[in-house]
């Protein structure tokens, strides 16, 4: 055998190993991608652990939600002690509407104009365990008010001086 054909064929087995791993190795990205789970019910929007669609978590609690919300992510389980739902929402929202949705909850309009008084719980961020997407770090006030379904309700908000900021990240649980 001759140098040249020595190296014609090492080349076109190169070439060939080449291909089979490319080929291989596109087959193992297909079967991950085929076999990954996605998010809960299809819906980008829920976190891992959730076990019911957003929609059917606010009818069962009965909880109203704000007309205006963006960035929104969820988290939705079920107590195995006691039946009951535990839901955490984040959202983006505007001050004129969680101003309006906390006086629809019973709250005054003087009281959520100046929420720096009163029995809000003042916290350092707004943190829910599970609870996925890009929640913000500031500081907080948390507001809590009845609903039909549990005395355990609570809306929190930023605040900028006494009142809710302008653009605010929006924290809504019940339990």
């Amino acid at each position: 055998m001759t140098v040249p054909e020595a190296s014609g064929r090492i080349v076109r087995w190169v070439v060939g190993l080449a291909l089979l791993l490319t080929v291989a190795g596109a087959g193992a990205w297909v079967g991950h991608w085929a076999t990954a789970e996605g998010p809960p019910f299809g819906d980008s929007r829920a976190c891992a652990g959730t076990d019911l669609p957003l929609d059917r978590a606010l009818a069962e609690t009965s909880l109203p939600f704000p007309a205006k919300a963006e960035d929104l992510h969820y988290l939705v389980r079920r107590n195995p002690d006691t039946g009951r739902l535990q839901v955490a929402i984040s959202f983006r929202s505007d001050r004129a509407t969680m101003t309006d949705y906390l006086i629809q909850r019973g709250l005054t309009a003087a009281a959520v104009a100046d929420l720096a008084d009163g029995p809000y719980v003042h916290s350092a961020a707004l943190e829910y365990p599970g609870l996925c997407g890009d929640l913000e770090k500031p500081p907080t006030v948390d507001v809590p008010f009845p609903t039909v379904y549990s005395a355990s309700a609570s809306v929190s908000v930023e605040t900028e001086g006494r009142s809710i900021r302008e653009h605010t990240p929006v924290l809504l649980t019940i339990s």
